[in-house]
């Protein structure tokens, strides 16, 4: 037998190597961004004043190249740091770290700035100057996301703007897509004092002279923005910068011979006597319309035009913008490139060709036509690799549109690149406007025989929140989320986005539920999978049950989990919840069931009406909380452990097809 003081002695030693194990876990349990210690040492990178971003004395724009080392030592120390191997002891030292490796860490570097905004800069109170200068920097990159990430999670949310970083803000703007430019308007909307981002922005506007007209143009135009409302003295920018606009004619199709004329002869009457304000004029084929392209020159011409067009209830605006290479990016408006300053970047995008007028396409057929992925693309191995050459060159586009639009068809099948890979850059390489052969195309990628990834790549990019649908389209939809696999991963988020693209359409939503309706009052010839699914499609487009849903209220079985608390054991749990339950027609199987040391209780129902009330008597007091609920499938019984045995309650294969 021990003594009492070898027993003291044992317990203290073990407390001690508990001890000593606990403080080795929280030693590696560090945030990423500890809280601030001293920094007595030199440090090498370190972010001091005077700082760019804020400087009074003169303008600093952000240097990337000058900012950034090109340490790869650094860069695998940072990504020792974002993966919790390295300790770094001050904010100055983290920052300094993050300034020398950020070029050559592995890690991504977007997530990486993120974390630094949303630590440093992003809704503080106290926003650190030492992270805005890193993230001011930053967005000078040409590294892939990081100048965005650095633009998202820094200056644009800065509160005490200085006029260097208001300046930088507004050269960037001609060059950064319209997500951002709304972004650098809402900042300043919504931090930081008004009234000394009006006089920022004032004084801007007041050495107009010193600064180029794109950057007067994206100081105007975030001035309206911001302000809802024109600035003062606006006529000193009577003749300054090049503006697009586009409009079209509700009552003007693109087969109308004289459409083209038609609106010219609209902005020339506006602009009559200013003629030479009017440097191009070029209409395009949108959504069926003639749609008039306007470059002109100078705000008092764009004020003139736009005033004229809102008078006419039949015109509606595509846009109305600042011109810039920009536009390049996003539309197929070439001709236009010429007006650009000198060593803007060129366009990635080809050549604008019209749509032949004759052509006809299954999507907008006055009768359905199904999509058909075997008649449709061509089994062309050669035409494969072409269209792999051409993407890996895309930033050299050579072709015309009709030109690469054919080629897709032709290679899509044998790219070696994923559908989503090649339908992603192919939607967004054509850009504005959306042409018909590119609809298409995507509309023949929805043949529910065809690749599943290919179908669903083509509903993302081709087909979402927004887009007009056709009857063709939306019926080919319908066949989309009525055709398998019906597991939970691969078709659950397409159905999803099938209805979430038509919930702002009201027709489209209504003439989706009549199809949904029409399988409904069918429903002998739809599974037991389908048919829960072809429910919740009906019950999201309407807001209301189906009609005859107690037509096929029994149809399936249906999995509930419940707690079996206060039992001890399985049995005593399975006897509380059948004696609750009692003998009842909707009830199929009780069964016991241990979680961890948990006493639970498996349930099996018949039918929707059975699940609805089941529910209803477990949230009755005693209430037994419920775990899962869920339509019993064969893909679950094949991937749940406790599950095993109850294909016998599943009705056989093959009995219904849709």
């Amino acid at each position: 037998m021990r003594s009492t003081s070898e027993l003291k002695l044992r317990g203290v030693v073990k407390f001690l190597v508990l001890l000593l194990i606990s403080v080795a876990a929280v030693s590696r349990m560090q945030p990423a961004f500890p809280a601030e210690e001293s920094e007595t040492q030199a440090l090498p990178g370190k972010i001091e004043p005077p700082f760019g971003w804020n400087r009074t004395d003169k303008y600093v724009p952000p240097d990337f190249e000058a900012f950034f080392p090109d340490d790869n030592a650094a860069g695998a120390q940072l990504d020792q740091l974002i993966e919790g191997k390295l300790k770094v002891s001050s904010t100055d030292a983290r920052l300094a770290l993050i300034r020398r490796g950020l070029r050559n860490c592995s890690h991504h570097r977007t997530t990486l700035l993120g974390q630094v905004g949303n630590q440093y800069i992003w809704n503080r109170k106290a926003q650190d100057p030492r992270a805005i200068e890193l993230m001011y920097h930053a967005s000078a990159s040409n590294l892939p996301g990081v100048a965005h990430s650095a633009l998202y999670h820094g200056p644009t949310v800065v509160s005490d703007r200085s006029p260097n970083l208001v300046r930088m803000l507004m050269e960037r703007y001609p060059k950064l897509d319209g997500q951002m430019q709304d972004r650098i308007g809402w900042g300043m909307r919504t931090y930081g004092d008004k009234a000394q981002t009006r006089e920022l922005l004032s004084e801007l506007l007041d050495d107009y002279r010193q600064l180029d007209d794109l950057t007067v143009g994206a100081t105007l135009e975030t001035w309206q923005a911001v302000f809802e409302a024109d600035p003062p003295e606006l006529e000193r920018f009577d003749d300054l910068g090049l503006w697009v606009i586009a409009f079209h004619r509700a009552d003007v199709s693109a087969t109308h011979p004289r459409a083209a004329e038609i609106l010219r002869a609209m902005v020339l009457k506006v602009l009559r006597g200013h003629e030479d304000a009017m440097l191009e004029f070029v209409t395009r084929v949108d959504a069926g319309h003639e749609t008039a392209v306007v470059l002109v020159q100078g705000l008092k011409s764009r004020k003139w035009l736009m005033d004229s067009l809102s008078k006419y209830t039949n015109v509606e605006i595509d846009f109305n913008e600042l011109f810039t290479a920009r536009q390049l990016q996003t539309c197929r408006l070439n001709e236009l490139a010429r007006f650009l300053p000198e060593g803007s970047p060129r366009s990635n995008l080809p050549d604008y060709t019209r749509p032949p007028a004759d052509a006809t396409y299954a999507y907008e057929a006055a009768e359905y036509v199904a999509p058909d992925y075997e008649a449709y693309f061509a089994d062309d191995p050669a035409a494969g690799k072409q269209l792999d050459d051409v993407y890996a060159k895309r930033d050299q586009l050579k072709l015309a549109d009709a030109e690469l639009l054919e080629l897709f068809r032709q290679g899509l099948r044998h790219s070696k690149h994923s559908p989503n890979v090649m339908i992603g850059w192919f939607s967004q390489s054509m850009g504005w406007p959306r042409d018909p052969r590119l609809t298409e195309i995507l509309y023949q990628a929805l043949d529910p025989k065809g690749p599943p990834g290919l179908r669903k790549a083509a509903l993302y990019y081709g087909f979402g929140l927004g887009t007009k649908k056709t009857k063709n389209v939306l019926r080919a939809l319908y066949h989309v989320y009525m055709a398998p696999p019906f597991d939970a991963t691969t078709n659950h988020n397409m159905r999803t986005r099938i209805l979430w693209g038509v919930r702002d359409h009201e027709d489209d939503k209504y003439y989706m539920s009549t199809l949904f309706a029409q399988a409904l009052r069918e429903h002998e010839q739809l599974t037991d999978e389908v048919l829960p699914l072809v429910t919740m499609a009906y019950t999201q487009l309407t807001g209301s049950e189906p009609p005859n849903a107690d037509e096929y209220a029994s149809r399936g079985v249906y999995v509930v989990i419940c707690s079996g608390r206060p039992a001890r054991t399985l049995e005593e749990a399975q006897q509380l919840v059948s004696r609750r339950l009692g003998k009842n027609e909707h009830v199929i199987l009780t069964q016991g069931l241990d979680e961890k040391g948990e006493k639970n209780v498996i349930v099996l129902v018949r039918g929707r009406a059975g699940l609805d009330w089941l529910v209803e008597n477990l949230k009755a007091e005693p209430h037994l909380p419920i775990y899962f609920a869920g339509l019993l499938t064969r893909e679950m019984i094949e991937r749940g452990k406790y599950f095993k045995g109850f294909e016998k309650y599943l009705p056989a294969e093959g009995l219904r097809e849709e």
